[in-house]
């Protein structure tokens, strides 16, 4: 996996390298402190999470985040031979996040569906596929890209950039759109406790924008360390946007319901 390689091992950790570890420590702070209306302190207080699919997709997802800090840690403290190593479990949980962010998106359209919101579940599915489509692309690239460290570790970055979005929009859903006032969980956590309907595409267009703000943290980043911006940036960057802004469309034309309830009827 991940997110910082360079091939030299310095003792004290240049600037630039410290700009990743305190960006990977910042997006785990996102994700832990995103999900705490709609699931930390509902936990907290006794609210059971039922879905073992929700549970399985939250924990590798939250992982990831911790093994970023790792990850970036180890190349901030020159230990450069050890990051490689540990990069085989980074392989291992982006396959699997990938397996079980499917998953998770279509138990929550089966859920849609059960509630009556059939269209609106179809049409939903969109956005963690997307999110998802861009991780595995962007990783991807990464390993690819595993010995040229000014690529992978900004490839990294913006990876774990693009799966925040979820995060970001559990407190903009309750603050934003419920006005602070949640209704009661029904027998679990998260939002498959408020049995509501998916709001639409474009609602949740500025939580996934906002996930991308860290992508433009390294974009400056660069511009004041370096003078100019590396093409992975821009690249990913590019990438990640263009997905995000032609989900909003694409999820309310026919192909994609077919696609969607092809992707339903997979999982019986």
């Amino acid at each position: 996996m991940t997110a910082t390689t360079t091939d030299a091992a310095p003792r004290a950790a240049p600037a630039h390298t410290r700009f990743y570890l305190w960006s990977a420590v910042a997006m785990a702070a996102t994700a832990f402190l995103g999900f705490a209306p709609t699931f930390w302190i509902p936990m907290a207080q006794g609210v059971p999470e039922r879905i073992a699919v929700l549970a399985i997709h939250g924990a590798l997802f939250f992982g990831w985040t911790l093994l970023l800090i790792c990850q970036t840690w180890l190349v901030a403290s020159g230990n450069v031979a050890r990051h490689r190593d540990v990069g085989l479990i980074g392989i291992s949980l982006a396959t699997a996040m990938t397996i079980f962010g499917a998953l998770a998106a279509i138990n929550a359209a089966k859920r849609a569906i059960a509630l009556n919101f059939a269209d609106a579940g179809e049409a939903f599915m969109i956005v963690p596929l997307a999110a998802l489509l861009c991780f595995a692309v962007l990783v991807i690239a990464a390993i690819y890209n595993v010995r040229r460290s000014d690529w992978h570790k900004r490839l990294m970055l913006s990876a774990t950039a693009v799966i925040l979005d979820a995060a970001i929009a559990r407190p903009y859903i309750v603050y934003f759109v419920m006005g602070g006032h949640p209704p009661p969980f029904h027998g679990s956590v998260g939002l498959a406790g408020f049995n509501i309907p998916p709001p639409p595409v474009a609602g949740v267009l500025p939580p996934a924008l906002a996930g991308l703000l860290f992508i433009v943290a390294g974009i400056i980043h660069d511009w004041r360390a370096l003078g100019k911006v590396h093409p992975a940036y821009w690249w990913a960057g590019g990438f990640a946007l263009s997905v995000q802004l032609l989900k909003i469309p694409f999820s309310d034309t026919a192909l994609w319901h077919d696609t969607a309830r092809f992707l339903i009827s997979l999982a019986g």
